[in-house]
């Protein structure tokens, strides 16, 4: 004689399942708006280094920081066959546990790093690395320098030429332009395009940070200062 399976039992199972799936669907929500500030300015630092030193050196690099790693995907459990188990509450609730676990713990894993070796974010940095190798001198001598927000202004134009004060407007604006899209693209290539600002942020701590001896940046209250 076939054994029924308890109803009672499997109404339990049942709300258990839901309940755990809403909270499943709660926690991956919660992970995937969830900004990693830690691994943006990780990559803001490693950016901003290869970018002082190309200029530094003259010549332009396409280093990129490693992406973030692809998460293994989970095991799918076994299709089983009707009435061939019929677990107790406790076995139930340890295989519900498990997987609200690996649902919510691969998005944080994968958040432990940024990827930063999408096309547009590469192209975005060997922009900004030719730019700021045009600006060296301009940096050095004090013209420019970097703002709170992580771009860059006019410090003292009369510390240069006449003829490099005519151009110094318009390299600065290309230059801004080449660093918004820089903190767009890395925005874009982590699927977080509303992450932008907060990376740009990021990257104003990373440029004041590593400025080399002799740069001028302004402080959060807008004051000139000289590294």
């Amino acid at each position: 004689m076939i054994r029924q399976p308890n109803m009672t039992f499997l109404r339990g199972v049942q709300g258990l399942l839901l309940a755990f799936l809403s909270l499943a669907l709660t926690a991956c929500v919660t992970v995937n708006i969830y900004f990693p500030a830690a691994a943006a300015q990780k990559l803001a630092d490693q950016v901003v280094d290869q970018v002082y030193k190309a200029a530094q050196k003259g010549q332009v690099t396409v280093q990129v920081p490693p992406s973030a790693p692809t998460a293994s995907p989970s095991p799918k459990p076994s299709p089983l066959a009707p009435s061939a188990w019929h677990p107790n509450a406790g076995q139930a609730l340890g295989f519900l546990s498990n997987t609200v676990f690996s649902l919510i713990s691969s998005p944080a894993q994968a958040a432990a790093n940024l990827n930063a070796s999408s096309p547009g974010v590469i192209a975005a940095k060997q922009q900004v690395e030719s730019l700021a190798q045009q600006l060296g001198p301009y940096f050095a001598q004090g013209a420019i320098g970097y703002t709170a927000n992580g771009l860059v202004a006019i410090h003292d134009a009369n510390s240069v030429g006449l003829a490099e004060r005519a151009q110094l407007p318009g390299l600065v604006d290309s230059y801004n332009q080449a660093l918004q899209n820089l903190y767009t693209q890395i925005a874009d290539a982590n699927g977080h395009p509303e992450w932008a600002p907060q990376i740009q942020q990021s990257f104003a701590r990373a440029w004041t940070n590593k400025a080399p001896a002799g740069y001028w940046y302004q402080d959060n209250s807008g004051q000139w200062v000289r590294k």
